[in-house]
Formats: C-alpha cells, structure tokens, sequence
C-alpha cells in the first residue's frame, strides 16, 4: 500500500567532508554541496552531522538580535507502555529540571526568563520537541543549559509529583477542546494494538496511579524510557542566530557530541490504524462548541518521499477550490454548509497519513449529510475521469516558487522550529533541505492517479459533530475526555450509489484553463520602479477631507510582490451591537462572494482580505505588483455594489449565532478579557446581547445597512511595493470615485472610546457560563505609564517584560501549581497603559489573584535588591527583545502601519534609545508609584475573575463580609474536600492565627501544623468530614492560602484609602479589604470620565 516504498533513501554520505571545530577541535562532517534556498534569502547556512550522528543545521541572519535553538527526537508517545500512558509527555517536563552541570530544579527556565527569552517543549504521537529564544548575548549560556538537560539530566524524584501535576493540569485544559476530543475519539474507534490508540497527554490516573497499580518506580521507568529512546540518531537541531557560522557550528560541536548514540530507536512500520473494519461507518458525536462539523476521513498511504512532486497540492488544488461548478460552491448554494477545508494529515513518516474533507454544515446540512458525500464522490469521479491535467500542476509550480523566493524572513524561534521540521524527512536530499515542502516541480501523472484512488466509498468513515442529534442517541462514551458518540455503518444501498460510475450532480463542473484576457488585469501603470530607483522609506503622499495616501518604499520593493492596505472609517459600524454584527456579516458574505468571484487571483499567486474591526473595514491585497491595483479596485467595486442573497444570509446568520453560542464555552482566561473589555470601553458589545440583537435580523435589514454603509467614510491607505507616487496616487482617486462618500469630517468620524476609570481597586466576578468548565481564571489590570510620556513609556515596556520573564520564573521555582500565565500591556485604555496579568488553573479565582499579589511583591524585592550590573545586563537583554520584535514588524503588521505608518519605525528606534538610558533608581520610583498600593497615589486596578462551576464561589455577601484571605482559604479547602466547613469559623481561625503566629517560616513546619489544627477544630465544631476525592492534590494550594493569609497580611493591607469616589450610589459595596465590587458595570461605567482612542489603540481589538 505505502508508495514510499519504492523509492530509494538520497545520499547522505557523498556530499560530506570531515571537519574539525576551530576552538575545540572536535570532529564533525559538513555537507558541502549546493543548497536549494530563496532567492531573496540573505541568511548563510551550514548542515553538519557530529559523530553521535545527530543533524545540526546552523542559520546565520546577520540582522537578528535574538538567536534561537529547536531540537526535536523522533519519539513520542506512540513509545509509552501501555501501563504508563503518558510517559513521554512527562519525561519532556522532567528533561529540565537539574543536570549533572546544573542541578537547580528551574535553572534552564529562570535563564531563559531571566534574559528575556521564553522556551516551551511539546510532545505528540511521534515526536517531542524543545525549543528557546533569547537575546544572542545569552545565547551561549541558554544553550548549553539546552544541551546539558539532553546529555546528563538527573530526574530528581522531587520534582516527580509537582511535573505529575503539571501534566495533569494540562490535560484538564484540554477537556474542552472539540479538537482533542474527536482526535482521542477516533484513537478509540481504531486498532487498539496500534500505538495511534493510546492517551497521549498522560494524567494522574495513567502515571501515578497506573505505576503503584502495577508496582512500576516512575524514576526508573523515566530513565529506563530516556535511556532507550533519546538517541542523537533520531534527533535533529537547529541553531539560529546573528553568530558567525563558524561560532554556531562550535557550540554545536562542543555541546551536543556528548549525547550518546543508541542507534535508530524508533518504532518502523506502524501499519495503518484505521484498518477496513472501521471503515463504512458514520460516527456521531457531541460536541462541546456550538458548531456542526461533518469530516470525512480517508486513510492513505505515506507520501514523505514525494515532496517534490506532491500529488495532494493537485488533489487540493480541485476539491478544495471555493469557484463556480466547486464542491464549496455547490453545498453554499444549497444552504448545506458555510465552509470546507482540505488537508492531509501526517502520521508517521514510515507509517500512515488521511486525506480529510472538513465541512462547517448548517443546521440543514446536518440532515443532509448522506447528500453532501453525493456531491463530493460526484466531484471526485470527475477529476479521476478527466485525469490528471499538467497545465494546473504547472500554475500550482509557479505560485509555490513565488511564495518560496520571496519568503519572508520571521522571528528566530519561529525560524529554527520551520527549519527543524524540514530536516526531519529521511527522504529528503540535503540540497533539497531548504525547499522541502515550498516547492513542487515534478509532475508525476501515476501518482496522482494512485492517490485519488483512495479517495472512494470504500475507503472512508465520517464523523459528524454536533452539540445535540436528534435522530441519534449518542449513549457511548469515550473514557478520557468523555465525548459521548454513537456508531453507525453506512447504508449498503447508500455506498452502491456513491460507487456508482453513473453519480453526478447538476452544477458540478471542473475548472478550465483560463485564457491569459481572464486574468486579473495588470496595473495600468508602466512607470513599475526597478529596485535601484527605490529608497527606504515613508511618504505621505496625500491627506484630505476623504482620506489619507502613504507610499512604503522598502523591503517589499526587493521582490515582485506588493502590498495594499486600505482602512475604511465607517461611522455606522460601531453605532449599535445590531450594526457591529451586520458589519461582521456583511464582511463574512463578501468574502464568500470575492473567493467565488476571484478564485482566479488566488491561483495566480494573489492574496486579499477583508475583515471589520471596531470603526472600520480593513482590505488589503498582495501579490504580484502588476496585478494588485486591478484587483483592489475590483474588490471595492464589489464592497460598494453588494446585494444579499437571502440564501447567503440565512447561513451567515447561522454561523455567527453558532460562534455567539460557542462564546460560553471560550477558556476562562478569555472571558476575563471580554469581560474586562465591557467594562473598559463604551462600544464593546457583550457577546449576549449582540447575539440578542443578531436574532432580529433580516435580509432586507441587511440590504439596507449595506447600501448606507459607506454614505460616510475617512479612508487611510498604505501602498508598499514597486510603485511610484502616480500609481499610488491614481489607485486613491479610484477608491474615493467608486466608494463616493461623503468625507467624515473630525466631529462625525467614528472614534472608539474608553472609560477613564477613577482610582481605586474593582472586583468584576461572575461564574463560568460552561457548567463543565474545570478551570477558573483571574485577571489582574493595573493602571501605570502615561503613554504622551516617552519616559513613561519606556518603563511600562520594561516592567512589561520584567513581569512576565519573573512571573513565569517564580511559578516554576517556588510551587508547579500548574497555572497557566499571561503578561500583556494594554495601549487601549485611554491616555494610560495598564499591565494585565491573567492566572487560570484549578484553583479558586481568590487564591489566584493573592497569589499574584505575592508575585508581585517579591518581584519588586528582586528589582530593589538587584545589582546596577544586574540591572543593565537586563535592560541590554529587553533591547535585544524590542529590536526583534521591531524587525518582525517590517515583515508584517500591516493594518497597524497603514493607521500609524509615519512613525512606526522610528517611535520603536526612539523607544529602544530611551530604554537604554533608564536606570535602576527610576524605574523602582515607577515601580512604587503605580504598582505599591501603600505608595501609589492613585493606584488604579480592575480584577475579573471567572469562577469554575466546579469550584466553590462565595455569595455577594461573602464577598462583602469576609476578606480575600479567607474567601482564598476556605475556597483550598472546599476542593481538598473539606466541603462542609463554616466560613465564619475558618475566618475567626485566621484572626488568631495572625495574632498568635506573627512571623510564620516559608520552610518550616508551621503551615502544616496550622492547617491540621484548622481542620481538626472546624469538623469538630462542624460535624464536616473530607469528601475525598481529588482532595489531596488540593493540599498543596490549602498550605499556600495559609502563609499568605498569615505571612503576607502586613504586605497587602487594606485598599480603603485609595480614591476619593463614593461607588454606593451605583449600587457597589466594599469589601472588608477596600475592594469595590463592581456588580452593575453599567452603573459603574456611568461614574466613569469618557475618552477617545487613537485608531492605532484598537488594532486587532477582539470582535465581539
């Protein structure tokens, strides 16, 4: 079956000269033939193979200011004991903490954190990874504490427990994910001797429970499982930085040599899992996201060895293409589906693949499902019968090698993980690294037959998802993720007529090849720049009553492609919620009608968007630069002309009342933003009531929002690539003549606003709408910088930075609470900046948000304590940051430049010159001013917490009646299992306990002796008794809310005296801490000062 066996492995031996390291002069063997790269690729790069056999390839980019490391072992959890599921996953976590080298349990990760870097690992079926971005002048540090965790890691036995919760806390965040649900659903529905069937994430009940049930050392069966599988044979890396080459093959040489060979460890000829007697069924399932999919799955063979001739970008090309006489075309036309996707998914390279067609169906699809897989086979016995046609192979060849000479160069960590998956094929040829997957220059006819052979009624199953079926009761249920599902086999009559060679559907047709007249048309313009004629720069070109033109004359003109951004200021769009979600439709049927209309473009290589952000509608196109004006006016010819079908509009409708639905089920972490977003700014809708308003919504309500939609406008534009200030200024008069609006003058131009929030400290809390959810979240906003101040600016980036390197550092060191951790600082609050930290976990939201508050402090301890040395080594690593992500922003961000395109360069070099020159003394000032609620005179901060329907949540008056601490307390406790305890009792025992125990020891025993003696005493006078449980995975959090309750009451102390603004009248009270809880943020937003964003502010803001 497996195609791949008849071709040969390349030559891994010729092309290889032995080399020796300059420093070390360590042996290693350099691939010295030709290398198949992008034409506009200015990195340098060497492929070296050490004597362990392991595969290094070291990138030089002379412009990056930050270097990066991605290893990856061909070993997943395919590898795992039947007995021990999941043990891959934890020998991932365990790999770096403590070597021989370094021993401290988080010394690897306060490194990277330390330096401003960030690292992160991961481990699926077949493959665990590692990986690391840092400023280059930590970069040799990080990568040998990289290295020494592969070559001499020492699996201390106490870190078992707390990676075990960490693995299991990850594997509860996954409970909710339709898309780890049906992949474990159909792991279940497959081989269960296969390796596919197993539990990749691995959780308590696999790995702790399942070694004492079977009398397995989870130490020793962690070493056992390294010391058979992580062989540098199956290994490969990826160095990537500004260091010169030969300094990158050095560290290379001298710091993974040492990992010893084992030969290849891995697994080969896995088989298939999906054998014939799980095909010819439909399999229902439920789903958790309110939205109905339907998956056909085909199992085929592997194709890793044809990736120069890849016969699915053909397969794709045709089933996948959205144009008239498409199968997407067709089941659009029919109110069956609003989407369809085409992929093929890689198993093993050796092993297994499937072909899958995913179709977004409506309501109605659902019931029509047996009709869609009549539309698809019909459509597929068309393109067997009219065999493969070298013409669209050969359009398919050019777009690739288009997009491959004029890649764009990203970040150092997305670079080195690209290229760690280019080197893993062993089928790939050296010279062929590069390329592998970018391009497609065979045409192999035999092939593509063979492949859509497998594409037949004999060969596929189907899983239909939905949150309810009516005609099926889904009674089956799959035991780790607990999908409920039922299993159907297909008619036999139904597979007879899908077989059929006489199936067809009216309207189905394959494309034809266009004459050179169909194309988009050309710019008119003959004036296309060479490169020579261009400079690095901005221009403003034009700026009136209508709208404001830039000329971007940089990187874009080195290549053919261009790029142009169009902002449309739309008064109407941010009016009303009814407004914001017709302009969100009317978007989603635009580009459904544009990808029919235009599809043409795309196979020449040309890209357009449309979208709706809070005041505008964004285009933009990009391509060949002959080509982009001609296609951005045709885009604006039909945003202006646009009629509503009411076929189209009911199936929008549908499937943005699905994505209003599936809002109760977002992570607690995002409901916190949204939340924080209603109360923050004026024209935020809340996902309920835009979905209220969606429900009255009519076609001819539609139709007539439309044709105002551009009665008024402001229009901004950006035109980057080979094109002059006459082309540029010929393709604005277009836009302004077709859209022909009257221009949207200051006092009537839509202008997003905020809320100018009084000082003070507000609670936001609310249950979590998913009755399921297992995790809460707590979010903590604190108002610093004054963003009209340089200064200011440049300290609330750097605390920005020092926040999340120490968050993510003190949540490894001091306790594995397996939360999960966000820092951001937020630009659209007004004239201000706020640092925004998110916690979410299976702790109560109290605990979470205390548990911030002593990060926080001791955060600022380690700024007061830090050496001036310490300090500048710092700062000289968050300049290293900020000129990455300023060199990320010339390859992208184009919505934000075409708002701000004047000064976004030069504000980053600005901001980068200012950072460099404050010093330790101001930014602890900063520090106290607005984050030091004792010292901060106006201390402002907003917290949103999201309270798990799992976890016990305090009524109103708890809040109002009882501190932080004891809410965090007896919450620990409740979930340890003590869920009968008396809050007034556990709130007189931290009263005492603070009087009696003044200073109490981190270390010592006194938080445990506490505990007990509170629990004692509590069931005593309370008749409570432990539930059990999961109780003792609790306890560690219980011990924790002691010492802050105790040991950090003098820190925090109360908020009262901060404000000056009387909240009752809005209906709010206080907390015994000081805290407003904000229970109406209508009435709170009333008592609020109004004010307006800049454009640049609201970037990217969040829909709904």
């Amino acid at each position: 079956m497996d195609i791949c066996q008849n071709h040969p492995l390349p030559d891994w031996t010729s092309g290889f000269e032995h080399r020796r390291a300059l420093a070390s002069q360590l042996p290693y063997e350099e691939y010295t033939g030709p290398m198949e790269q992008p034409a506009y690729d200015s990195n340098k790069y060497r492929l070296i193979r050490l004597p362990n056999n392991l595969v290094v390839m070291c990138v030089q980019d002379v412009g990056a200011k930050a270097s990066a490391a991605a290893l990856s072992v061909n070993v997943g959890s395919s590898m795992d004991p039947m007995e021990l599921q999941g043990l891959a996953h934890l020998l991932e976590h365990m790999l770096p903490r403590g070597t021989e080298k370094f021993p401290g349990v988080d010394e690897y990760h306060s490194y990277i954190s330390r330096h401003g870097g960030n690292c992160n690992a991961s481990t699926n079926f077949s493959r665990t990874r590692f990986y690391f971005g840092i400023p280059s002048n930590a970069f040799e540090g990080a990568l040998d504490r990289f290295s020494s965790f592969l070559t001499s890691p020492v699996f201390s036995r106490n870190c078992i427990d707390r990676e075990l919760c960490a693995v299991d806390t990850e594997f509860k965040g996954l409970l909710n994910s339709d898309t780890w649900r049906l992949q474990h659903l159909e792991s279940k529905l497959s081989d269960q001797s296969h390796p596919r069937s197993k539990f990749t994430p691995g959780n308590m009940d696999t790995l702790q429970q399942s070694a004492k049930d079977h009398g397995l050392d989870l130490q020793e069966e962690l070493i056992k499982f390294y010391n058979k599988y992580y062989s540098p044979d199956i290994m490969k890396l990826v160095v990537c930085g500004n260091h010169a080459l030969d300094q990158l093959v050095e560290w290379s040489v001298s710091k993974f040599s040492a990992i010893k060979s084992k030969g290849d460890s891995v697994q080969r000829d896995l088989g298939h899992p999906v054998s014939a007697e799980f095909l010819g069924k439909v399999v229902h399932y439920e789903t958790l996201d309110d939205k109905d999919v339907m998956i056909m799955r085909f199992p085929i063979p592997s194709v890793s060895a044809m990736y120069r001739s890849y016969p699915f970008y053909y397969i794709n090309h045709f089933i996948g293409h959205k144009e008239q006489g498409s199968i997407t075309a067709h089941l659009k036309r029919q109110g069956w589906a609003t989407a369809m996707l085409v992929s093929t998914n890689f198993g093993k390279e050796d092993g297994f693949c499937e072909f899958s067609i995913t179709i977004k169906v409506t309501q109605k699809g659902l019931n029509h499902y047996e009709d869609i897989m009549r539309v698809v086979f019909a459509y597929v016995r068309m393109l067997v019968d009219s065999g493969p046609q070298e013409w669209v192979h050969h359009e398919i060849s050019s777009q690739l090698q288009s997009r491959f000479d004029s890649k764009k160069k990203s970040k150092a960590v997305s670079q080195a993980l690209s290229y760690m998956y280019l080197i893993f094929n062993k089928y790939v040829a050296p010279e062929h690294i590069l390329s592998k997957g970018s391009l497609c220059d065979r045409f192999d006819y035999n092939a593509i037959q063979h492949f859509l052979g497998f594409i037949n009624p004999g060969n596929f199953r189907v899983f239909i998802g939905a949150t309810k079926h009516l005609s099926v009761d889904c009674s089956e249920v799959e035991p780790y993720f607990g999908t409920a599902y039922h299993v159907l086999s297909l008619p036999a009559d139904l597979l007879r007529d899908l077989a059929s060679n006489d199936v067809s559907v009216d309207g189905l047709y394959l494309p034809v090849k266009p004459e050179p007249t169909q194309a988009i048309a050309a710019t008119k313009s003959s004036n296309i720049l060479d490169n020579d004629a261009l400079a690095f720069k901005h221009t403003l070109l034009k700026l009136n009553d209508n709208f404001e033109l830039w000329l971007r004359c940089d990187g874009w003109s080195r290549k053919a492609d261009g790029r142009i951004t169009l902002s449309i200021n739309v008064p109407a769009i941010s009016s009303s919620p009814q407004n914001h979600v017709m302009s969100l439709m009317y978007c989603d049927m635009l580009k459904n009608k544009l990808s029919n209309d235009l599809d043409s473009a795309e196979h020449a290589g040309l890209k357009f968007g449309v979208d709706a952000a809070e005041s505008t509608i964004e285009i933009h196109v990009e391509g060949s630069s002959n080509k982009l004006i001609g296609l951005l006016i045709a885009i604006v010819e039909e945003a202006k002309a646009f009629k509503v079908a009411d076929a189209q509009f009911l199936a929008c409708k549908d499937h943005h009342a699905s994505i209003l639905a599936d809002m109760d089920n977002r992570a607690p972490i995002e409901l916190c933003r949204m939340n924080r977003a209603c109360i923050t700014k004026s024209n935020q809708w809340h996902y309920k009531l835009v979905a209220s308003e969606l429900a009255k919504l009519t076609s001819d309500g539609m139709q007539a929002h439309v044709d105002s939609l551009f009665d008024v406008t402001f229009f901004k534009m950006c035109v980057m690539g080979k094109y002059n200030e006459e082309d540029a200024l010929d393709v604005a008069d277009s836009v302004q003549y077709v859209l022909n609006s009257s221009p949207a003058l200051e006092y009537r131009a839509a202008k997003p606003r905020c809320f100018d929030i009084k000082p003070g400290y507000y609670l936001y809390q609310m249950q979590m709408p998913n009755s399921d959810c297992v995790t809460s979240a707590a979010e903590c906003t604190i108002y610093c910088g004054w963003q009209m101040d340089d200064t200011e600016t440049a300290m609330s980036l750097i605390l920005q930075e020092y926040v999340r390197a120490n968050l993510i550092a003190l949540l490894c060191a001091k306790h594995q609470l397996g939360f999960k951790a966000r820092v951001s600082l937020l630009t659209n609050l007004g004239n201000r900046y706020a640092l925004c930290l998110q916690i979410e976990g299976k702790s109560n939201p109290m605990f979470m948000t205390m548990y911030v508050n002593r990060l926080l402090h001791e955060m600022q301890q380690q700024l007061v304590d830090m050496t001036e040395e310490e300090f500048e080594d710092r700062i000289e690593s968050f300049t290293s940051v900020l000129e990455e992500q300023n060199t990320g922003a010339r390859g992208g961000k184009h919505k934000e430049q075409v708002r701000s395109v004047a000064s976004a360069l030069d504000v980053s070099k600005q901001q980068i010159d200012i950072v460099q020159s404050v010093t330790k003394r101001q930014l602890v000032e900063f520090w106290n001013k607005h984050f030091l609620p004792s010292a901060a005179l106006e201390y402002t901060r907003i917290d949103v917490q999201m309270w798990s329907a799992k976890t016990w949540k305090p009524a109103e008056s708890e809040f109002e009646n009882y501190s932080a601490k004891t809410l965090a307390l007896f919450g620990c406790l409740h979930n340890e299992g003590f869920d009968a305890l008396d809050i007034g009792r556990v709130d007189e025992f931290i009263t005492v306990s603070i009087a009696a125990h003044k200073e109490l020891s981190e270390n010592s025993k006194d938080a445990e002796s506490l505990i007990a003696e509170l629990k004692s005493t509590s069931m005593s006078a309370s008749g409570a008794k432990c539930t059990g449980g999961e109780g003792a995975k609790h306890a560690i959090y219980t011990g924790i809310a002691l010492e802050l309750a105790i040991k950090d009451h003098k820190t925090f102390g109360n908020y009262a005296h901060i404000g000056c603004t009387d909240f009752t009248t809005a209906g709010m009270a206080k907390t015994p801490d000081g805290i407003w809880l904000v229970t109406d943020h209508q009435r709170f937003q009333a008592m609020q000062r109004l004010c307006s964003l800049e454009a640049s502010d609201v970037a990217g803001a969040q829909v709904y």
